[in-house]
């Protein structure tokens, strides 16, 4: 006689591929600019600078976000409104800090001479590098903005529990390509 195996299969959501592909195109964006910049790193031109340690206070500030969106999606899991608006509403206020902060460093580095459009490679990629990255967490904190103000609202259910689950991928993955940048740009001002 032969037995049938019950298989549980697990399937990606279409929307889920979709933001899987994206986060995968971005990763090769980035690291055709690191390919660059260390292809570039070698040239006769090429001097370092010390970054600004508000960048590493900064990273601080975006690991916290993650830390609080998890806090806010596990509460919307356990059926506790309150703790995804409070979650939500901590991740929004913790990407707004990081972001200023983001402006604030680079306005160090233009009072210490260092511009994007200069002759100082390292610079130029340093702004581009972080100025993407400040163009993409826009984006996440377009996507938490909105929903933080589903959750005030009352409007997230087991049908947006999907939305918010990939809103939180981006953001994760927003925050883990930071700790990529800086801990990359910085070792190459070290070596």
């Amino acid at each position: 006689m032969a037995t049938s195996l019950t298989r549980t299969q697990v399937r990606l959501h279409p929307k889920e591929l979709i933001l899987w592909l994206y986060l995968a195109t971005t990763a090769m964006l980035f690291a055709g600019f690191s390919s660059a910049y260390l292809v570039q790193r070698f040239s006769e031109y090429w001097k370092t600078f010390s970054i600004p340690s508000l960048f590493w206070l900064n990273t601080a500030i975006l690991l916290l976000s993650s830390v609080t969106w998890h806090w806010g999606y596990q509460g919307h899991r356990r059926g506790n409104p309150w703790q995804l608006q409070l979650g939500l509403m901590a991740t929004l206020s913790l990407g707004v800090i990081f972001l200023i902060g983001q402006v604030m460093g680079w306005q160090m580095l233009v009072k210490q001479g260092f511009f994007l459009a200069g002759n100082h490679k390292a610079v130029s990629y340093f702004y581009v590098l972080t100025g993407l990255h400040a163009v993409h967490l826009v984006a996440g904190l377009i996507a938490v903005g909105y929903w933080t103000y589903k959750a005030l609202r009352y409007q997230v259910d087991a049908q947006g529990s999907l939305g918010l689950r990939l809103a939180g991928i981006f953001w994760h993955a927003l925050d883990g390509l930071w700790v990529y940048l800086i801990v990359f740009l910085q070792v190459n001002q070290l070596l």
